[in-house]
């Protein structure tokens, strides 16, 4: 018999269990993880488990077909020839795993006769077979295995002083990619501390409160790992400690949150959050954000082949602290970032996050923009010379990179992809801004969902996803999972403002208008008042009002302070085409390639026909990209007659 391990989401515990049960009955070993005990390395042991095991069974699901874990797995089993797929719910597998049958297992009622069960023995044996006769061999790295393959193809003829030669450069690059590290590099994990009650009226409740938001923020499906005391096997303490402090001021708590080093008692990285005591979603916002930065710099640093001295460790962290904490200063930003390269010059992330930070600034007029665009290229090719499987410099330089060129934008993207995945599954988001950005909303919403699977709290991924679904006629989607959003970040006004957007499309005026209506929406007056006229007058459908409307919309579409996507999309929404086509060009002019997804809103989209929005793709060399390489816009779906869609 063999042994068996299962792949699944957690989600699906309870349909996966029925499972494990009746593979065990028919004489099979399996392992899944809840047998992994208490104390146990929770990645060590699966690891251990998905090595030695003979057979991978993926259970897929909408659930797991967003788990980067499970992708993982299945890879693992898919690339030593050891996958069976099954299917529970009819969800289509992800990219790279469609080739393979999966076994339908929708209907199964949990008998051991079943159908399904039984052509799932019957693969689980057949590669069981398979397994036995091949030679079992260590994990490769993928730099490794895609150099030994490119060596593969090669000709045979190859003297014994190359062979040596080739051999040298395995063993440097096995080195490069972490096989032999040093003991010096760093450990991505995290012993979790105690949160101290300063004042005696702070409920221990609170404290606890906030340990277990903190275990539930980092995850178990993420490179950096939290354990649970600062020395939970009883061993070597972990490097890192996060811990704090909570006190209470009149009817105020301070949480005070620290990452410390647990070698040397350095604090590396500290932030004081301010909440009024009756808040109930405190512990958790505070909890999520510190765990954006602790994961962001703790999973940069832990690629660099050294340990970072403290002092350049803690200006990372200062880094990820100003990146994740939502500073409104760029500037800023790419300072910081430039401090990080002044202490650490061979740091590939270092130079990554600067060439990130210069994105955005980038994008303005004047020589300014052009110097630090220069600096933002120079910083993101660098980073890739130092880490070839860096990310964020395949990002950076796809950011950077002049707005009409929009397929090499894409292959850098993918680039991204391919290589080291990100603790934030922050290049799957870049990637479907991408994809918005050429009208592929449909794709864009599957790079946007793998990317809220690892940041399942963070509202600019879920405020990405639901304005890509409501693009996509799916607002059912988008309400859900905005309205859950806003249960945890009520104050999340981009939230509330793409809702009030989507309704310049999905006819919902008045629920639009009570939203204006309502405090903190972070909207001037003028803009409450233009938007207020839009939608009175797309209600009425009053053609003197809708007309009295556009003169408002059109002054705010004029001044390049108050030109955005609400000013685009209601333009388009009372039938003002060629001036909704002009603002979108303003627009994409000021703010870079991204904006361009203001073109494939619904209203707008329907003036496709327009001879001013053909002019205006052609300029911005969407047509030359959609025509090359023949990945055309959503619309083309709908209105194949337009002239940018015909690619023969």
């Amino acid at each position: 018999m063999a042994k068996v391990f299962i792949s699944y989401s957690h989600q699906d515990s309870g349909r996966v269990r029925p499972l494990a049960q009746a593979l065990e009955g028919a004489g099979h070993t399996v392992w899944w993880d809840q047998h992994i005990t208490g104390g146990d390395q929770f990645a060590h042991v699966i690891e251990q488990a998905l090595d030695s095991a003979g057979v991978v069974v993926v259970v897929w699901t909408e659930a797991s077909c967003l788990s980067s874990w499970v992708r993982d797995e299945a890879a693992a089993g898919r690339d030593s020839n050891r996958l069976v797929p099954i299917c529970f719910d009819g969800c289509t597998e992800p990219l790279g795993f469609r080739q393979f049958q999966a076994i339908d297992f929708g209907r199964w009622n949990g008998r051991a006769n079943s159908p399904a069960l039984e052509s799932l023995k019957q693969a689980i044996s057949a590669k069981a077979v398979g397994s036995a006769s091949a030679l079992t061999v260590a994990p490769v790295p993928k730099a490794v295995a895609r150099q030994m393959s490119a060596w593969l193809q090669t000709p045979f003829r190859i003297g014994a002083a190359v062979v040596v030669v080739l051999l040298a450069a395995a063993a440097l690059l096995l080195v490069r990619t972490g096989l032999f590290a040093s003991n010096d590099s760093m450990k991505a994990k995290v012993a979790l501390g105690q949160f101290a009650l300063i004042s005696s009226d702070v409920p221990q409740s609170m404290s606890l409160a906030m340990h277990d938001e903190i275990l539930a923020a980092f995850g178990t499906e993420n490179a950096v790992a939290v354990t649970v005391a600062a020395d939970s096997s009883g061993g070597r303490p972990e490097r890192f400690l996060l811990g704090g402090s909570i006190r209470r001021d009149a009817d105020a708590l301070r949480f005070t949150v620290s990452l410390s080093d647990n070698l040397t008692g350095t604090v590396l990285w500290t932030r004081a959050f301010d909440r009024a005591a009756a808040d109930v979603l405190a512990t958790r916002q505070i909890a999520v954000a510190a765990s954006q930065v602790v994961r962001c710099g703790l999973w940069g640093a832990s690629a660099y082949p050294r340990r970072i001295p403290d002092e350049a460790l803690s200006r990372y962290l200062h880094l990820c602290d100003e990146q994740w904490g939502g500073s409104p200063d760029d500037q800023r930003i790419f300072e910081a970032a430039r401090r990080v390269t002044s202490v650490l010059p061979d740091f590939s992330f270092g130079w990554s996050a600067l060439a990130l930070a210069a994105v955005p600034l980038s994008h303005g007029i004047g020589s300014d923009a052009a110097a630090i665009r220069d600096e933002g290229l120079k910083a993101a090719r660098r980073a890739r010379k130092l880490d070839n499987e860096n990310p964020e410099g395949y990002m950076a330089e796809a950011g950077l990179l002049p707005t009409n060129r929009f397929a090499e934008r894409e292959e850098l993207l993918m680039k991204a992809i391919s290589v080291r995945p990100t603790e934030c599954g922050c290049e799957r988001t870049a990637y479907g801004d991408f994809l918005s950005s050429v009208g592929r909303m449909e794709e864009a919403i599957e790079q946007y969902q793998r990317a809220q699977a690892i940041m399942p709290l963070s509202p600019a991924v879920t405020l990405r996803l639901a304005h890509a679904l409501y693009l996509s006629d799916r607002e059912e989607e988008a309400d859900r999972i905005t309205l859950n959003m806003l249960t945890v970040w009520p104050d999340a006004v981009a939230l509330r403002q793409v809702r009030v957007k989507s309704a310049l499309w999905t006819k919902r005026y008045d629920e639009a208008l009570a939203m204006l209506e309502e405090p903190g929406l972070h909207l001037t007056q003028s803009q409450i008042e233009a938007l207020r006229a839009t939608f009175e007058a797309l209600r009425s459908n009053d053609s003197a009002a809708k007309a009295a409307a556009v003169v408002k919309l059109e002054e705010m579409a004029r001044d390049s302070r108050r030109n955005d996507r609400l000013v685009v999309a209601a333009l388009a929404a009372v039938g003002a085409e060629s001036s909704a086509i002009e603002a979108a060009q303003r627009l994409i002019g000021a703010r870079g390639h991204p904006a361009a997804d203001v073109l494939f809103e619904p209203n707008l989209a329907a003036a496709s026909g327009n001879p001013q929005y053909s002019a205006l793709v052609s300029k911005l060399g969407l047509a030359h990209y959609w025509r090359t390489t023949k990945r055309l816009p959503d619309i083309c779906r709908r209105e194949a007659t337009l002239s940018f869609c015909n690619v023969t």
